[in-house]
């Protein structure tokens, strides 16, 4: 059971500062410092290969101690022993509920990025629907005007 406890003392240390990379990017977003977003990007997913490889770890300590498919308040339900790791369970949930908030806010900042950035360029170039509402014949010939190799010389 100590091995199970400090492997969750581990993962709800990496969660923590996992939200703290979490909320650096939202500011990283606001600002549109690209550079500092991509670093932290990195960041992020070298703490999430570590906190699957802690999963993965406490998993098989899990296996070990011969409760395979049971929540840590099952177990603790029925031993005693195992109550001491109710608390590192609840810190995990917080915190991965915060992860979660936090995340769903940079995603709606970078939709609105991507919406501004779309609006902007549409306003620099011009669309084809202008052409839609010409009647006028295409002249093919403008066409070949256009092209510079000239195959006549």
């Amino acid at each position: 059971m100590q091995e199970i406890q400090t492997i969750l003392e581990k993962q709800v240390t990496l969660h923590k500062s996992l939200y703290v990379i979490v909320k650096e990017k939202t500011n990283f977003i606001i600002k549109q410092d690209v550079k500092a977003l991509t670093a932290s990007l990195q960041k992020e997913q070298s703490h999430i290969a570590a906190i699957s490889a802690l999963e993965t770890k406490r998993i098989e300590a899990m296996e070990k101690s011969g409760h395979t498919a049971r929540s840590i308040e099952e177990i603790a339900g029925s031993f005693s022993e195992y109550s001491i790791l109710i608390p590192f369970q609840k810190q995990l949930i917080d915190i991965i509920q915060d992860i979660k908030y936090a995340n769903d806010l940079n995603n709606q900042l970078l939709t609105q990025s991507l919406q501004l950035i779309h609006t902007e360029l549409d306003l620099l170039v011009p669309s084809k629907r202008e052409d839609s509402f010409n009647y006028t014949k295409t002249n093919n010939r403008s066409f070949q005007s256009n092209s510079i190799f000239n195959s006549k010389a």
